[in-house]
């Protein structure tokens, strides 16, 4: 707990950080929303139906609208496709300077340093992501496959609610393995910067050492960060069962509300990654053996004991 204490503290004294990323969020959603609110408005020809919609989904007014309007839509469809796309790349460049930031807690922030650790690590993260994908898709797909065959196996000996149950179990297993890379990437992104680490798959290997050998501070601080983050989704969906959507005053507050829960998000991300900084620094360090060039030599063997300061070339 004295981890979480002082990584939200640090967290929370980042309050320029957080604000710096927000609005970096904030752009990248209104790229998207305002041409998409363009072409709604145009497209919609000042019709009432669309009022119905602050009452609740309707289908059939979504089905109309998409056959009259769908070439003017799909476009931007393709659009937000490419921006999540962005989305992804900018939270690989972020990580440098979220990190650089834990690393250096007594020096004021700084928008150029913070950039200035977001270019030097971004290859090596980049690096990085493409591994966890890779391991994502093997190590994920691999339980949804397994899934898919069992259920059409035993299609004709269970009934519909034990090929439910089945189907639960393996895209439990599915998201649990997803969730483990995911923790694994984040604890190599820490190994990368404090070791200075370029490779990739070697990070994420002495990455998955470390959280298995230590689930319970590694993972299982993960998922008490996921059930955060779920839990707040939750508190929105209440508020927006229970605010009825019958004028400006109401849609402005549920926009107060998303923007809120986006923030938080934020601050979660900005969270997670100070703790697994933290907590990596309070682990025992990964052993490097650096291979002599003489082979008649024997290996070195050099302990990293964690006191080394970070620094910006």
């Amino acid at each position: 707990m004295n981890i979480f204490r002082a990584t939200l503290r640090q967290t929370l004294g980042s309050l320029r950080l957080i604000w710096l990323l927000y609005a970096i969020t904030l752009v990248m959603a209104l790229v998207a929303a305002l041409p998409f609110y363009n072409t709604l408005k145009a497209e919609a020809q000042n019709s009432l139906a669309f009022l119905n919609l602050l009452d609740g989904v309707d289908y059939t007014i979504y089905s109309d609208f998409m056959h009259r309007s769908s070439r003017a839509i799909m476009p931007l469809l393709s659009v937000g496709r490419w921006l999540g796309l962005v989305h992804l790349f900018v939270s690989v460049f972020v990580a440098g300077g979220i990190l650089l930031r834990f690393a250096q807690p007594r020096v004021p922030f700084s928008v150029g340093l913070f950039f200035q650790g977001c270019v030097q690590y971004v290859g090596r993260f980049l690096r990085l992501f493409a591994v966890s994908f890779l391991f994502v898709v093997v190590g994920g797909g691999i339980w949804l496959v397994m899934g898919t065959l069992v259920n059409v196996l035993l299609e004709d000996v269970l009934t519909e609610r034990g090929l439910f149950w089945i189907g639960a179990g393996f895209f439990a297993l599915f998201m649990l393995t997803v969730t483990l890379v995911l923790c694994i990437g984040d604890y190599a992104k820490v190994l990368m910067f404090r070791e200075d680490e370029h490779r990739a798959l070697r990070a994420f290997g002495q990455a998955g050492r470390l959280v298995l050998r230590h689930l319970g501070r590694t993972y299982g601080i993960y998922w008490l960060l996921i059930v955060v983050g779920t839990g707040l989704f939750g508190i929105y969906f209440l508020i927006d069962g229970w605010v009825m959507m019958s004028g400006w005053a109401t849609i402005i507050a549920m926009l107060l509300v998303q923007q809120a829960l986006i923030f938080a998000r934020v601050l979660l991300k900005v969270w997670s990654l100070g703790i697994a900084y933290t907590t990596y620094e309070t682990l025992p360090k990964p052993v490097i053996t650096v291979s002599p060039v003489n082979s008649s030599f024997s290996p070195i063997t050099i302990e990293n004991t964690g006191d080394r300061e970070t620094a910006i070339d």
